[in-house]
């Protein structure tokens, strides 16, 4: 995928759906070829985790569109309580991971969580700077 960073870029988010499956597969392996520290929910330290309660989930997509493209670049997703985001290193740096951010922790706040936890390495600091400019508090 390449997008001309000199043009415009629209973008938009949207629930992850069977539609997109394959886009956004493809958008994982090429994110956690970019950074060890993304991680697959489900599995922490090659453990797999069990489901810990009903609490409501969702994956939504960053899509970015131009001309005809229109492709994931970032996911974002809320499962077991727990927050997640990741985005492109190309695209890193115009405020979308704190879009992303603000729109799960919206829907959380619609779906009756009141509360929302993370992981995250202490030297992702790009994480550590959108995770604490959205924060009520820190734990742990």
């Amino acid at each position: 995928m390449t997008f001309d960073m000199n043009q415009p870029i629209a973008f938009s988010l949207e629930e992850a759906s069977l539609a997109r499956a394959a886009e956004w597969q493809q958008l994982i392996q090429d994110l956690m070829v970019e950074t060890d520290t993304f991680l697959i929910a489900s599995m922490r330290d090659g453990d797999e985790i069990s489901v810990k309660n009903d609490a409501p989930a969702i994956t939504l997509l960053l899509i970015a569109e131009q001309g005809e493209q229109s492709l994931p670049v970032g996911i974002g997703s809320i499962e077991n309580e727990e927050i997640g985001v990741a985005i492109l290193k190309q695209f890193h740096g115009a405020g979308l991971g704190q879009d992303l951010m603000r729109s799960l922790l919206d829907w959380a706040k619609l779906n009756g969580l009141s509360k929302v936890w993370l992981d995250v390495q202490i030297d992702n600091d790009i994480a550590v700077h959108i995770y604490g400019s959205l924060s009520n508090g820190v734990e742990g």
